[in-house]
């Protein structure tokens, strides 16, 4: 498919031309608070996406390990409200030239008056030394189905395997990053296994299941409050997780991956969610960015020298007021961000002046497995099942449309009464 060059290119008279690259969290939040708050102006607003659906990525855990069905965490973005209002391509794209104001795709070439870069990160997996074994990663919704299709076949193959050495080593999962991401993965893992795989497998020994959780700094999740973090630390140990500190994987083989160097861990299975590098399109353009890709940012979230080009999210370095060092990215920074760059915009457009971004993180919420989870507002801390319960409607909330919020809602409690989905599916 090519996309019509005279519709992509050509402009009316007085026709402002937004461009929106990514349907994740930045670019469907961008697209729908535009679209939402326009007028009578005149605007051609296009978004491009490499899949046709936005997925809502903080449960992506939860799918890879049988608590929510794929298709209930995605929407087809044609499903967004007032499509009437905007385009909606299915590209890749291959070039931002910022010079030139235009984007070169796999289906045509775009202009546009204004952008926003909401292309996201991509895992970061250089440094790990890999000798015929790549990592599983989470970062979209078919990984998060291989991972769970994985975890399936090894526990099928440990089933009938007959050496013990061999059988330890299917069943001993390494979690390479203990951020948001791996800790939240690793405390559904061992739910999943827990729970349900013991029950469907009962001929294997619970005992020789391993869970081990590297991270490389001196605790996990570096930036959460430190009580906070020693209260997940405390969980994770108490139910058997095997948690390194100041440790790294450094070596990947097919039977096993080296930790520091120097000690062998057999393994059939490495999740690999340690650190992230801007996508690779946002990196190559001419704009300022870090060493990991990300364009510089200023308070509007405009780019430095480009000022008609927003980023937003995972692949923008907007620096913390206090700190200086780069905001940690979430999804709701993502979507705070989204608005006040589709704001910003409009502002623009109507003459009127723009509003700065102002970063704040009140509230820290982390699910700790089914009936555990952390909470905290300002000074006040809630553990247990009560966290657990407000970060599931914490994330329901932010999710675009009420059709998935009912099945997300209806998937999690029907995995608690009966247990998580233990099928393989190809």
């Amino acid at each position: 498919m090519t996309l019509n060059s005279g519709a992509v290119s050509a402009r009316q008279t007085g026709t402002r031309k937004v461009l929106i690259l990514g349907s994740g969290f930045g670019g469907v939040y961008a697209l729908r608070r535009m679209v939402r708050n326009l007028k009578d102006e005149d605007i051609d607003i296009t978004l491009i996406g490499e899949e046709n659906l936005f997925v809502f990525s903080p449960l992506l855990h939860e799918v890879a390990t049988g608590a929510l069905e794929p298709r209930h965490v995605a929407l087809p973005v044609r499903r967004l409200p007032r499509p009437d209002k905007f385009s909606f391509f299915r590209a890749a794209v291959e070039r931002i030239d910022l010079l030139n104001r235009t984007v070169f795709t796999g289906a045509g070439k775009l202009e546009y008056d204004y952008l926003v870069m909401a292309l996201g990160s991509v895992r970061d997996t250089s440094r790990l030394k890999r000798q015929n074994l790549s990592p599983l990663t989470l970062k979209t919704l078919q990984d998060a189905r291989q991972i769970k299709n994985h975890i399936i076949d090894v526990f099928e193959k440990a089933s009938v395997e007959a050496d013990p050495e061999k059988q330890k080593e299917f069943l001993t999962f390494v979690i390479s990053g203990g951020g948001y991401i791996g800790v939240q993965f690793i405390a559904a893992l061992r739910d999943f296994i827990t729970r349900d795989l013991v029950k469907a497998y009962p001929m294997i020994d619970p005992k020789i299941i391993r869970l081990v959780l590297v991270e490389i700094q001196p605790k996990i999740i570096p930036s959460l409050h430190t009580k906070l973090g020693a209260y997940a630390m405390k969980h994770l140990r108490k139910t058997g997780i095997d948690v390194r500190l100041k440790s790294q994987v450094t070596a990947a083989h097919p039977h096993y991956v080296v930790l520091n160097g120097t000690e062998r861990v057999p393994c059939a299975t490495l999740i690999w969610v340690a650190g992230v590098l801007a996508n690779r399109r946002v990196a190559e353009t001419e704009a300022r960015k870090d060493s990991i890709g990300r364009v510089y940012v200023n308070w509007y979230l405009q780019l430095v020298d480009y000022p008609e080009v927003y980023a937003v999210g995972d692949c923008a370095h907007f620096a913390h007021p206090k700190t200086g060092r780069p905001i940690p990215p979430k999804a709701h920074t993502g979507v705070r961000q989204a608005k006040v760059a589709a704001d910003n915009i409009l502002a623009e457009i109507r003459g009127k002046k723009k509003r700065p971004y102002v970063y704040s993180n009140p509230f820290e919420v982390i699910p700790l497995g089914p009936t555990r989870g952390l909470f905290s507002f300002h000074s006040l801390r809630l553990y247990g099942i009560l966290g657990r319960f407000l970060w599931m409607a914490g994330y329901a909330t932010l999710v675009p449309n009420l059709y998935n919020r009912v099945r997300i809602s209806t998937d999690w409690v029907l995995s608690m009464v009966f247990g998580r989905d233990v099928s393989y599916l190809k």
